[in-house]
């Protein structure tokens, strides 16, 4: 375990004020590697941008505490990545299936921070698969891709106000981050799971040794992971902690420069499904629920795998924003005054 404190530029801030409960995708530490590693790559004037944005979100004054002034914008970046999940465990948001489900008419509003629903269905897309001949459901909308795309297109006009815009960038930060988990992008239809088994969020694993990053007993309070999802969540560590998370990003691979300009989150997606089928589905973790008991070779494959995934994540991100802002000066320019 790490100290009870998380050292964040020259102040200690005590994880009792953190982020706990539920495993999420990526973890809160996943997704800010992915907003570091992107936040590195921005040009000045997209991080400039994208501060002024962010600063309209209502958890900004939360994301600072403890950042140096030096070091305040890109906390923020890293920090806001974590919202969409964070939201979550926030009472002023809905999160009950009876209010905020994908059949709703208020499912793909996109309406800013006066939307109070969590919107869990935006953070992945089931794409089915059987390996027993199991019949599949196909991915139900509003989901990740259709959400990145609307998100793409408000932040790129010039017609949306920057409250809205703020909204759309926080999400896109955490969904970019989303979809690079691969159990983020694929359901499973077998005999034992004729209903899909949610990213491998009902497949049971043994055996997982507790993640390489651990801040404290208030982030690993219940020992490793024993679902599929979860593991790969965590894979990469659990922490809030700027300092742990630059740590762990210089320690990144490259990311494939080529496959990082590919802007199109549905080709992302399709790429998450099938490492999902050919690196995660596989030996030790059989057909069924399990319990399948992870080694160390798997566990390995695992680790390097996030790795990556999250550094292409980052990159691509960062040319993803990019994208947006170029478009978005471009649309003002051409505005009639």
């Amino acid at each position: 375990m790490r100290s009870s404190a998380c050292i964040v530029g020259t102040l200690v801030v005590s994880t009792c004020l953190l982020p706990q409960g539920e495993a999420l995708a990526w973890n809160d530490f996943g997704h800010m590697e992915v907003a570091a590693v992107a936040y590195k790559k921005l040009k000045p004037a997209s991080k400039k941008r994208a501060i002024e944005l962010l600063k309209r979100n209502p958890s900004y004054a939360y994301w600072i505490v403890g950042a140096s002034a030096t070091n305040r914008d890109r906390v923020t970046f890293m920090r806001a990545a974590t919202w969409p999940d964070a939201i979550k465990r926030d009472p002023k948001h809905d999160c009950k299936q009876a209010d905020d489900n994908e059949t709703l008419p208020t499912a793909a509003q996109n309406i800013g921070y006066t939307d109070k629903l969590c919107h869990k269905y935006w953070h992945y897309v089931n794409l089915p698969f059987s390996p027993d001949g199991t019949p599949v459901v196909a991915a139900s909308t509003p989901n990740a891709v259709t959400q990145i795309a609307a998100f793409r297109t408000t932040l790129s006009s010039a017609d949306s106000d920057d409250d809205l815009k703020s909204y759309d960038l926080t999400w896109l930060l955490h969904l970019v981050g989303d979809v690079h988990q691969p159990l983020h992008c694929v359901a499973r239809f077998d005999k034992s799971e004729p209903q899909g088994d949610q990213g491998g969020n009902t497949v049971k694993i043994t055996g997982a040794s507790m993640p390489p990053i651990c801040d404290d007993a208030e982030y690993c309070p219940y020992g490793p992971a024993t679902e599929l999802h979860a593991f790969y969540d965590v894979v990469t560590g659990e922490s809030y902690c700027p300092a742990e998370v630059d740590t762990a990003v210089r320690a990144l691979p490259a990311a494939d420069v080529k496959k990082a300009a590919n802007l199109d989150a549905s080709d992302w997606v399709q790429e998450g499904a099938d490492l999902a089928q050919s690196t995660v589905y596989v030996s030790p973790v059989g057909v069924g629920m399990g319990p399948f008991t992870v080694d160390t070779t798997y566990q390995n494959a695992a680790l390097a795998l996030g790795k990556q995934q999250i550094a292409l994540a980052g990159l691509r991100l960062a040319n993803f924003l990019e994208d947006c802002f170029a478009k978005e000066a471009a649309a003002k320019k051409e505005k009639p005054k």
